[in-house]
This record gives structure tokens, sequence and C-alpha cells, in this order.
């Protein structure tokens, strides 16, 4: 059975608002490795074919949450699904929903809503660590096309990129994460740190890559910043479990000293920072 977090209604409009959106460049080299058709030649060497202009028929985006990972496939897929466990993230995906050819449906990832061999591609961001792995993977291949592929990717705790500070700053959110919350992540938070590097996240297809050279850069207010801390399922953890006002002192405490060794007199509301979220990939090929 699969962790369950993020599913309150109050966090997955925190989880909407905060989180980032992945790079475009990820999008697009997820995009380009699922429309490639590679065969080997007659000498040994790899060629790819494929009409790289063309969109896939279509993708499902599992875990989706908010729907953050979930819009960046509209231009190149006709038709996108969006699923998570939560009913709460499912519904904030919904509302937020621009996309004529994007959808949401609440499923886990061990049974997803698919017929047999319908579909080109299938994305899951920052949530397969949470997922029965062995019965992901088999309903993945259930429902994949031939030569259709399988995305895992995720991202690291933002840096704050500042010239003199950014190694201070950064110790900050770390022990946010490290001290403040230490006891309530669940398990898979170390996969994620570790950049799914487990064994049990190496796609099982004979064609598998790794791509950790994708970043995106966010500049946010400190109080934006504090805002996406809220959204982390170890701080929500610590919440619930040692009340409101326990929780709101972690908060003003990273933000005093935020504000304090970036030697600034404006408010945090005020006071922009630019951010840098690192993202690893794992890619799959189900063979032709």
């Amino acid at each position: 059975m699969a962790n369950r977090f993020f599913e309150g209604a109050a966090h997955a409009a925190v989880y909407a608002k905060f989180r980032p959106r992945p790079p475009t460049s990820l999008a697009e080299r997820i995009v380009s490795f699922a429309k490639e058709t590679i065969f080997m030649s007659k000498n040994g060497i790899k060629k790819t074919n494929g009409s790289q202009g063309e969109t896939l028929k279509a993708a499902a985006d599992v875990g989706c949450g908010s729907g953050q990972s979930t819009e960046i496939l509209s231009p190149y897929v006709e038709a996108v699904t969006g699923l998570d466990v939560s009913e709460a993230q499912v519904l904030e995906a919904r509302k937020l929903n621009k996309y004529p050819n994007v959808s949401y449906k609440v499923s886990p990832a061990e049974t997803l809503p698919f017929s047999d061999k319908s579909l080109s591609l299938v994305t899951s961001c920052q949530a397969c660590h949470w997922f029965d792995m062995p019965a992901f993977y088999k309903e993945v291949d259930r429902i994949l096309v031939p030569g259709g592929v399988l995305a895992l990717y995720g991202y690291l705790f933002p840096k704050p990129i500042h010239e003199s500070f950014g190694d201070e700053l950064y110790s900050l959110i770390d022990h946010v994460y490290n001290k403040d919350t230490g006891g309530y992540w669940g398990s898979g938070r170390l996969d994620v740190d570790n950049s799914y590097s487990d064994g049990r996240f190496k796609i099982p297809y004979p064609e598998f890559i790794r791509d950790e050279s994708h970043y995106v850069d966010k500049t946010a207010t400190v109080a934006e910043l504090t805002g996406y801390l809220t959204s982390w399922s170890g701080f929500q953890n610590f919440r619930a479990k040692n009340g409101d006002e326990a929780a709101q002192k972690i908060l003003e405490n990273f933000q005093d000293k935020f504000i304090k060794t970036l030697k600034v007199s404006t408010t945090p509301e005020e006071t922009s920072i630019p951010l840098r979220f690192h993202y690893f990939l794992l890619m799959g090929r189900k063979p032709s």
C-alpha cells in the first residue's frame, strides 16, 4: 500500500501555490525521448527515426498533486491525464486547469484507469517514492505501447542564490528539515535526497537513462519561501502532532534568521531571493 500524504484541502492549496513548475528543458527532454524510435543498424550503430514535430497521442502523470507536472506536457501530447490518490489534490488541479487537453482523475498509482497498450508516455514527479514500485512498474508496463516511455523525476530543496550568503541561507532551510521537522518525515523523503539512486527506482527496461542536468530558477520573497516550507509533508506532520503555535514558531524563527543573514531591514514580504531547484530524471523505454 502506498503512503498517503498531501491529502487535506488546505495542504493541497499550499502545494499548488508554492511548489515549483518543472523546467521546460526537462519536459522537452522527456518528450523528445518518448518520440524516438531507436533501432540497431547493420553496423551496430544506434540511429534514431521519428517525427519530432508530431504530438504524442496520450500520456499520464501519476501522483500529479495540484497539476504542475501535468500541465507541462500539454503542448506536446494530444491528451494528458493527471492522477492522484488524493481527492483534494485532484480538485485543486481541476480548479487551476487552463488546458483543454488536460484532465484529472482520482486514482492510486498501482491501479491506473487505462486500457492495455494505450499510452505513449507515463510520468511521475516527486511522487513515486510513495508508490508500491513493483506494482506500479507492472501497471505501467500494461498500459504503455511498445516503445513507450516511463519518466520518473524529482527535485531537491531549493538553493538560495547569493554571492555572499548562499551556503548560510541554505543551512537555514536544512535546519528546518533535519532539526525542526527531522522526526516527522516518511522514509520516502530520503529517496528524494538521494536523487532516486536506490535500486528500486531503476526502471526495469533494457534502455534506461539518468539525466541530472536540468534546473529551474525562481525568484521568491522570503515570505513565499516560508510558504514553500509549509508544503512539506514533514512540516504538516509536525503541525498535526504539535499544533499551530509550535509550527508557527518554526516559520517565524526561519524568517527572522533568513532576514538577519541577508543583513537587510525589509520585511519578509518585501525581500526577494533567487532560488535554484535542481532536478533529477530517470527514463526507461518499453521494448518494441
